[in-house]
C-alpha cells in the first residue's frame, strides 16, 4: 500500500512510500480511502501544522512509516469505504466522509458511535479537535447524495466561509464599510463571498490576480474585483474589514500603507501564498489581527444554536451555493499518485485553475 510523505519544512520535498497493512486489531475498521480532493485548504494544513496539529493527525510512526520526524502525512477531506471491521456496529461496505491521508487505506478506532457517524479514538489523535476526527456514515445524511462530487471539494470550505460571515456581523464588521477578501478566486473567499453578498449589510470587494480577475468576476459573487498591481486604485478612505485567505505580508503591507487608520480589521484565514506567509510581519501593528480558527467558532455557535439549528443555518446558505456551483465549478476525477503529485505541484505553485475541482483515488 502507499501513502504520501511530505517534508514539514519543505513542501516541495515528497516521497511516495509503501507500507504494510498487517491484521487488523480488534475494536478497529479498515477503511479503503477515496476518492479525496486537494485544495489551497491543504497547504494551509501544512503551514499551520504544527501550531494546531495537523500534522499529528496521521502521524507516520502509527505505519512505522518513517523515523524521519521531519516528514509528515498531509490531511485531505474525502470518502472512504470500510473494507473490513472488527468493530461492532459498522459493516464492511460503509461509506464514510471525513478527514483522510492521501494514502490507499487506513486502520481506524472507532468510539463515540451514533447513527450519524463516529470519532476515530486512537491515541495520537487525542489532543485534535473533535472535527479532525468525526467520521459521517454517508447514507445517514441525504446531502451526501446530491452533489456528491462536490462535497470534498467545497463543504469543509464553505462552513468555514459561512463562520467567517457569522463571525464578521457578530462584530458589526469591526467598523467598517467594506469587506475586501484576498485570494478572492480561492475556494473558501468565494463562499465567504456568497454569504456577505446574500447577507447584504457591506459592499464585497475582492482582491485577486490579473489572470483570475475575470473569472471572479463573472461569479457574481463581489461587488467589485481588483487585482494585486491595481490596490492603489481602491478608495482609501472607506473603512475597510480585510478577510486574508492568502497569508501574503507582502500585500498586507501595502494595504495598511494604503488605508492607513481606515483599516479596521484583519481576519486571517489563509495561507495559499505559502511562501510568502514564511517571512516576517510587516512592522506596523497598529491594525488589530488575529487568526479566524473554524471549529472554534462552530463549537460556540453550536452552543448558540443546538447542533439542529446550527445545520438549519448553514444549509440555508450552503444548498444555494451548491446550487450556484455550476455556473463556475467543474470536476475532474483522476486515478493514480501521478495525478495527485502534478495537482499538488500545481498548489504550491499557484497554478491550480479556480473554475475546476479535483477528486483523486489511487
Amino acid at each position: 500500500m502507499q501513502t504520501l510523505l511530505v517534508n514539514k519544512t519543505d513542501f516541495a520535498d515528497v516521497a511516495i512510500v509503501n507500507y504494510d497493512e498487517g491484521d487488523l486489531p480488534d475494536g478497529q475498521i479498515r477503511v479503503d480511502i477515496g476518492p479525496f480532493a486537494l485544495t489551497a485548504n491543504n497547504v494551509t494544513y501544512m503551514v499551520t501544522g504544527d501550531q494546531i496539529g495537523y500534522w499529528s493527525v496521521f502521524d507516520p510512526a502509527a505505519y512505522d512509516l518513517t523515523q524521519d520526524k521531519g516528514q509528515g502525512r498531509m490531511p485531505v477531506w474525502g470518502y472512504g469505504v470500510v473494507r473490513e471491521s472488527r468493530y461492532p456496529g459498522i459493516e464492511a461496505g460503509t461509506e464514510l466522509y471525513g478527514f483522510f491521508p492521501i494514502a490507499k487505506s487506513m486502520d481506524m478506532q472507532p468510539g463515540r458511535l451514533s447513527k450519524h457517524g463516529f470519532s476515530d479514538i486512537a491515541a495520537h489523535r487525542s489532543g485534535l479537535h473533535s472535527l479532525y476526527s468525526s467520521y459521517s456514515f454517508t447514507a445517514a445524511d441525504p446531502s451526501y447524495g446530491s452533489h456528491a462530487e462536490l462535497q470534498p471539494v467545497l463543504r469543509p470550505l464553505f462552513t468555514t466561509s459561512f463562520l467567517i460571515d457569522d463571525f464578521l456581523a457578530d462584530e458589526s464588521f469591526f467598523g467598517a464599510e467594506q469587506v475586501l477578501l484576498l485570494s478572492a478566486s480561492s475556494k473558501t473567499a468565494l463562499g465567504t463571498a456568497y454569504c456577505l453578498k446574500a447577507r447584504g449589510e457591506l459592499p464585497v470587494v475582492g482582491l485577486t490576480s490579473e489572470g483570475n480577475k475575470e473569472f471572479v468576476e463573472n461569479t457574481g459573487f463581489y461587488n467589485g474585483v481588483f487585482s494585486y498591481d491595481t490596490i492603489t486604485d481602491m478608495n482609501p478612505d472607506l473603512k475597510t474589514v480585510v478577510v486574508d485567505m492568502s497569508g501574503n505580508m507582502g500585500v498586507i503591507r501595502i494595504l495598511e500603507d494604503h488605508f492607513e487608520e481606515n483599516l479596521t480589521y484583519i481576519c486571517r484565514v489563509g495561507i495559499s501564498h505559502w511562501q510568502e506567509a514564511a517571512k516576517a510581519p510587516p512592522k506596523r501593528t497598529a491594525t488589530p489581527t488575529a487568526f479566524f480558527f473554524a471549529p472554534d467558532r462552530a463549537k460556540q455557535r453550536i452552543e448558540d444554536w443546538g447542533q439542529a439549528g446550527f445545520a438549519k443555518h448553514l444549509g440555508a446558505r450552503w444548498m444555494p451555493f451548491l446550487g450556484s456551483s455550476k455556473d463556475w465549478l467543474s470536476i475532474e476525477k483522476q486515478d493514480g499518485i501521478e495525478a495527485v503529485l502534478e495537482n499538488y505541484k500545481d498548489l504550491l505553485n499557484g497554478q491550480s485553475g479556480p473554475s475546476k475541482g479535483y477528486l483523486f483515488t489511487l
